[in-house]
Parts: C-alpha cells; structure tokens; sequence
C-alpha cells in the first residue's frame, strides 16, 4: 500500500512537469517577435527589413526596433512618432493601422511559415497588441488569415476581403495602451497553408469603433509582438485514477468528466498507480474515550 501511494505521488508531482513538454510545440512563425533585422529601420513602412516579413499589399507596415533612435519619425522602442510601449518581448515589435480615416485604408503583416500546415490537424495561433498612446480610436477584430502561397505584392492599400480562421470577438474593443493584449484562437487547418496574414479582415463599412483618448487622427494604429502558429498534439491515452481508486485508460478530458485525475502523459493502469484513502486508525483507548 506504502509503495502504491508513493507511486502515485510522485506520478502526480511529475504530472505537471512532463506534460508541458508533450505540449510545447515548436512555433511554425519565423522572427515571430521582429528582432532580427536585416538593418535598423529609418523610417516608417521599413517592416521589409523584419525579415522574413512583409507587406501582402501597398500598405506601409512598420518595423519598430530599439535601434531606431534618431530623428523625429524614427520607429523606436520604446519611444517612437506613435507613442511608448516597451516590447512584449526583446527590443522589437511590428505596427500596423489596421483602420484608418482614408476610406478603407489597411495595413498587413506577412511571414512565410517554416512548414506548411497538415491537412486537418488543429493549430493554435496567438499574438499580442497594444494600442499606440496617440490614437483616438480603437477596434475591436484583429486576426490572421492563412493562405495557400503568398499574398501578394498587390498594388492595392485596402481591405483583404477573407475569412481569417482567427479573430478577437466582436465587442472586445482593443483599447489597452500600456500594456499587451493577447488575441488567440484555434482552427482546423484545410492543409497546405504557408503563410499567415495579420491585420483586419473588414471594411470600413463593417469595422466597430470605439473612441479613446488620444490627439491622432489618421485612425487607429497597433503595435503586434509575440506571434505564434503551434500545432494542437492529440489527446493521448494516459492513467485516469477514478475516485473507488480503479485505474483506466482515458484522455485527461474524459478522465475529470468523470471525476477522476489523469496521472500524466506515458502512464498506465500496470501497476495500479491509484490509491484509495487509507482508513483511520483508532485505538480502543481512544474509542472509549469518544463515547464514554
């Protein structure tokens, strides 16, 4: 009985460790924070040297690097033309205006991923933002869309008219402007998509706007770090100890819908890692000291 406890234990205590490690995929987006640069940006529409991003389209999407430190319009971190934010992550992030007062003006962000996607495998995608200090305005859908090639280099500056498979709810109006505002969601991939688009993926005349305060009129405008495309592993079979302290092989979704707690990725029922309460013990003395 000792020996089966401890087994249990330590499975337990080794539960959380082992599981994030089966977990962790590798991130399928490339300088997914923008540090590397091939040269520190002049100016504003240098994403290009953020490589491998770029624009899908005519829109001047910005590379922002702590080594842009001269001049008025120096895209900066922290402290650059829109505002101050310092990285999310490192010394770099993207910008984009993802809504703006010319009429349906957009700006994007593009990357190869380094594998394409597997035909019905579920992904997670994930990235952050951060509204500008100066902005006026705020939005509240930001997502990406995955495409089968490259989109682009169109000529055009305005919206890209599809479906993205992520995108933050409607209503969730993105006004934080000191720190970061995670966006993520999961998608089921049709196969084959290499690259990920980010940016809004509505036009002017579907595009929620909320004010804020802030002095800039050209619409609104966010800094992006921290994007992620990681693959969602199956669910494995593992130890479920139910709670009559039996041992099944479950999934862990289907372990606690029925109460029980899965023991980690790996485990089996061979040796019954599960253990039931002990009982009490009382002596008689204490016994007769209850109920005299």
């Amino acid at each position: 009985m000792k020996l089966s406890y401890r087994l249990a234990a330590v499975l337990l205590a080794l539960a959380p460790l082992a599981a994030p490690r089966i977990a962790s995929a590798v991130n399928l987006v490339p300088n997914p924070s923008f540090e590397t640069i091939s040269t520190c940006p002049l100016g504003y529409g240098w994403l290009f040297v953020a490589t491998p991003w770029d624009a899908p389209t005519a829109g001047t999407s910005d590379s922002h690097h702590a080594c842009a430190v001269s001049g008025p319009f120096a895209p900066g971190v922290p402290y650059n033309a829109m505002g101050n934010q310092v990285a999310n992550t490192g010394i770099a992030y993207a910008g984009i205006i993802p809504y703006s007062s010319a009429p349906d003006y957009r700006e994007y962000l593009q990357a190869p991923l380094n594998s394409p996607l597997v035909a019905n495998a579920t992904y997670t995608f994930s990235f952050r933002v951060s509204l500008a200090d100066t902005c006026g305005l705020a939005i509240d859908r930001l997502g990406a869309y995955f495409s089968v090639g490259a989109i682009g280099p169109l000529i055009q500056n305005t919206t890209l008219l599809v479906t993205p498979q992520v995108e933050s709810p409607a209503g969730g109006f993105l006004t934080d402007k000191t720190g970061w505002t995670p966006i993520s969601g999961t998608f089921v991939a049709a196969g084959g998509e290499t690259h990920v688009i980010i940016g809004s993926f509505r036009d002017d005349a579907n595009t929620n706007t909320t004010a804020v305060t802030g002095t800039w009129p050209g619409g609104t405008y966010y800094y992006v770090d921290d994007v992620s495309v990681e693959v969602v592993p199956p669910a494995v079979d593992q130890a479920c100890c139910l709670p009559d302290a039996t041992c099944t092989l479950l999934t862990p979704a289907e372990c606690q819908l029925l109460g029980g707690t899965p023991m980690g990725v790996g485990t089996s029922c061979d040796p019954n890692p599960c253990d039931p309460t002990p009982a009490k013990k009382s002596s008689w003395g204490g016994l007769k000291a209850i109920y005299r």
